[in-house]
Parts: C-alpha cells; sequence; structure tokens
C-alpha cells in the first residue's frame, strides 16, 4: 500500500522511467515499487494547483520540496506526458513553467515530447526539414 490515492502515472513500459544509468534505473523502479512515485507527483499536483496561474518551474518545485532537479525535473516531465498538467510556452527565470489545464487560460502551451531535426517541419510549407 502507497498511502496515497493518487494513481501514479507510469508511461513508460510500466514505469516513471530513468536516464539510462543502471543506478538511475534502480533508483526509479524502487521509487515505483515503494509509492514515492505516486507521493511525489500527488504532491506536484497539489502544489501546483495552490500556485494556480503562475504554474511551477522544476527549480520553483524543487525548492519548495527540497527535491534533487532530476527527481524534480521528472516528476514534471512524466505528469506532461499523461498529460495531466500543461508547459506554457512562456519561460520564468529561463525555465519552463507547468501548469494545471484549468489554469492555462488561453495561453500558449508546448506539446510533449522533444522534436528532432528529423521530424523537423517547414513552417511555410510543411515538410521535412
Amino acid at each position: 500500500m502507497t498511502g496515497t490515492l493518487f494513481e501514479p502515472q507510469l508511461p513508460y513500459a510500466g514505469t516513471s522511467g530513468w536516464s539510462g544509468s543502471q543506478t538511475s534505473e534502480e533508483r526509479a523502479l524502487d521509487a515505483d515499487k515503494t509509492g514515492k512515485t505516486s507521493r511525489n507527483q500527488e504532491e506536484t499536483m497539489r502544489l501546483l494547483a495552490w500556485v494556480g496561474f503562475d504554474g511551477l518551474t522544476w527549480s520553483e518545485l524543487s525548492t519548495m520540496t527540497g527535491w534533487h532537479h532530476g527527481t524534480s525535473s521528472g516528476c514534471l516531465s512524466v505528469l506532461h506526458k499523461t498529460r495531466k498538467i500543461v508547459r506554457l510556452v512562456e519561460r520564468r527565470n529561463r525555465c519552463k513553467i507547468y501548469v494545471l489545464q484549468e489554469f492555462a487560460h488561453g495561453r500558449d502551451i508546448e506539446p510533449q515530447g522533444r522534436t528532432s531535426k528529423t521530424n523537423a517541419r517547414c513552417e511555410s510549407c510543411g515538410g521535412g526539414i
């Protein structure tokens, strides 16, 4: 039992994902198994609801929670990937801002994921670059 009612978001083959190293994988799998992932995601959602329209950057989330950059950034990324939150185009202190969907208020948002050069499209014609 995780001690939380929040259903963890585990979009990477049933996990919260990791950076590629063995230690990162072990940390992620342990966090997923023990409920830490769920608790961190739930806390992030709670804090995003509390700050409302202003949203949070990874840095602000880390300051509020005491989490390492990787924990905050990873949590925000997974919640964005699973569409629990949105990432605004605007930035604060050179960091992307994340908000709950209901606080986007028509501001421009970014799709989740990376755009590689092979997937880049010409803004004029839509052709591959």
